[in-house]
């Protein structure tokens, strides 16, 4: 289990598709009431916070702005990418009324990891949704990468 008391800042990576409608303003409420995918922090830390897209399907743009954000955060302030995590919203870890989990999912999971940054699923835990994937309504699983990113190069 990840000591998050060793984690200062924090990055709600949100679907691009979704953000058009969707504030986040659950996302940052959940972080903090610390409830839903933020339930296990310490009520008495303060964290940094950033909320940013997967920039689009198929979320190739994620590595170059989390590769962005390290830099500066190592420059500016003296922030290592060690004390970083990296939450997945829950518009793209998990089925609900926006759509299934994100197909690039695992995907992006990679391009997180090949930088070297931790990360987490799950942000604002709907009650509705929780109770439609207990009535098989909406997919308990995760859904799992169909494809690759195509026509952005490899």
């Amino acid at each position: 289990m990840m000591n998050l008391k060793e984690k200062d800042y924090l990055i709600i990576v949100q679907c691009h598709i979704v953000q058009e409608r969707c504030s986040g303003f659950h996302c940052e409420k959940a972080f903090h009431d610390r409830s839903g995918g933020f339930a296990g922090y310490p009520e008495d830390k303060n964290y940094r916070i950033l909320s940013l897209t997967c920039g689009g399907c198929c979320g190739r743009a994620l590595h170059r702005k989390l590769a962005h954000l390290i830099r500066q955060a190592k420059k500016r302030d003296a922030i290592d990418k060690s004390r970083m995590l990296v939450h997945f919203s829950s518009c793209i870890s998990r089925d609900n009324h926006h759509a299934p989990p994100c197909p690039h999912l695992n995907y992006l999971t990679t391009l997180v990891s090949k930088l070297g940054l931790d990360f987490v699923k799950d942000t604002w835990i709907s009650k509705t949704a929780a109770q439609r994937r207990d009535q098989a309504i909406y997919q308990q699983g995760e859904h799992v990468e169909q494809g690759v990113c195509s026509g952005h190069g490899s």
